[in-house]
């Protein structure tokens, strides 16, 4: 687990205990046997969990960053239909086999498991200690409550165990990060997760009419995929954009290109970030300078020292892109990462001289590849530096103006075999 943050490490591994711990004890106390019926419900919600997460059916969220998982409701109905220990169970090794088609790594691997396990048994307990014996969850007004308390305490599981694990390796806490994300889509995610309730009513019927909610579930994803198509003809555009500016100095054209290369480079080789949450940082590299737009050419293309008033224009451009990005939706989640990209670690960056970890993560990684290209590319003013000479830089300023740690990162990157194709040129001078 080399590169992951203790905190993340311990935060991990009090889940995967807890959860062990829950499950044993659960074990014990619930004796219920194993029907046929019982059998069979398990093998299709097993089948359709684990096709769920294979093949990414989901659902957005209004945040934009995360999304949640068809497996989301389905995890609640197997915990519902089974029984806590059963369903959790069935949910547990759906995750595995997803895990092991994905090649997951054994971090990731262990937390989801926990996390996903955990949620269900919890929620199914709740909702047998609330709803009535023998009535299915639309059945009556009381198991109809308990059903969406049951939903709530799902999501409020396994969104919190996932920022508890996620917070510390993105720079932040694990409420403000739950509140980032998850915050303002609670009401929304319960009402997703809340559809597993309808599963045990078919269960209860006939266990393969299960399947007929297939095609209920398949149709808001499609509607999702088209929803995607849509985000990525504005980042198109929006990449277009940052690409002509660039244009306007010969010097930088295919800055923001390469910067995003090395980006995900670093990003490589912090695989405890979530892929959420990398793909955000690497779609802010890609047009970390946009804010560029309104800066005037004598500026950009100034040979000498700028003066004081040039000086003001150039720190006036994270803050200006920040803006612009911050007004399409699909961008939102950058903003932060564009508006920070200049802080330095030793709080005399700009434009808000934000200091350690008050600097978002995306935004200091972003502001390592951002050095690192400028350092080794020709401008208007000096001649590029050897990649050696720019490392050597970068390892010089860490911890003042650099996380020293996405340093580190970088330099593993850039002599990775088979790395990306700027980072594999820049490894052949380094080598």
């Amino acid at each position: 687990m080399g590169g992951v943050p203790r905190r993340t490490q311990v935060s991990a591994l009090v889940l995967v205990v807890v959860a062990t711990i829950a499950l044993a004890l659960a074990f014990l106390i619930d004796d219920r046997p194993w029907t046929q019926q019982a059998v069979m419900v398990a093998v299709i919600l097993f089948g359709m969990i684990a096709m769920a997460e294979v093949f990414g059916i989901s659902f957005p969220l209004a945040s934009g960053t995360f999304t949640v998982s068809v497996a989301a409701s389905l995890s609640l109905a197997a915990g519902l239909t089974l029984g806590p220990v059963h369903g959790a169970m069935v949910v547990m090794a759906a995750d595995l086999l997803e895990s092991a088609y994905a090649r997951r790594q054994p971090l990731k691997t262990s937390v989801n498991i926990a996390s996903i396990g955990l949620s269900t048994l919890a929620a199914a307990a709740v909702y047998e200690w609330l709803a009535e014996n023998g009535v299915t969850p639309v059945g009556s007004e009381r198991n109809m409550l308990a059903a969406i308390l049951a939903a709530a305490v799902y999501t409020g599981i396994n969104t919190g165990s996932l920022a508890m694990i996620v917070a510390p390796a993105v720079g932040t806490t694990p409420l403000a990060m739950w509140r980032e994300n998850f915050g303002g889509t609670v009401v929304e995610m319960v009402s997703l997760v809340t559809l597993g309730s309808l599963i045990p009513v078919l269960a209860d019927a006939n266990p393969p009419a299960i399947l007929l909610l297939v095609l209920p579930l398949l149709g808001p994803h499609l509607a999702f995929e088209r929803y995607r198509q849509a985000q990525r003809e504005a980042r198109s555009t929006m990449e277009g954009l940052a690409d002509a500016l660039e244009w306007r100095d010969a010097y930088t054209h295919r800055h923001s290109v390469r910067v995003a290369d090395y980006v995900r480079g670093i990003l490589e080789e912090t695989p405890h970030i979530p892929h959420e949450t990398s793909e955000t940082i690497a779609a802010a590299a890609r047009i970390h300078d946009v804010g560029k737009v309104g800066m005037r050419d004598p500026a950009l293309n100034k040979p000498g020292p700028l003066t004081a008033s040039e000086r003001r224009e150039l720190e006036q451009h994270p803050g200006l892109g920040a803006e612009i990005v911050g007004r399409l939706e699909t961008y939102r989640p950058c903003a932060p990462l564009i508006r920070h990209h200049h802080e330095r670690l030793d709080g005399t960056g700009y434009p808000d001289r934000l200091r350690g970890e008050e600097i978002p993560l995306g935004a200091r990684i972003i502001a390592v590849a951002d050095a690192f290209d400028a350092m080794t590319s020709d401008r208007v003013y000096r001649p590029a530096m050897s990649a050696e000479a720019a490392l050597a830089e970068l390892r010089k300023n860490s911890g003042t103006q650099f996380d020293p740690q996405i340093v580190a990162s970088f330099e593993r990157s850039l002599r990775r075999p088979l790395s990306r194709t700027s980072a594999q040129l820049v490894a052949l001078r380094v080598d």
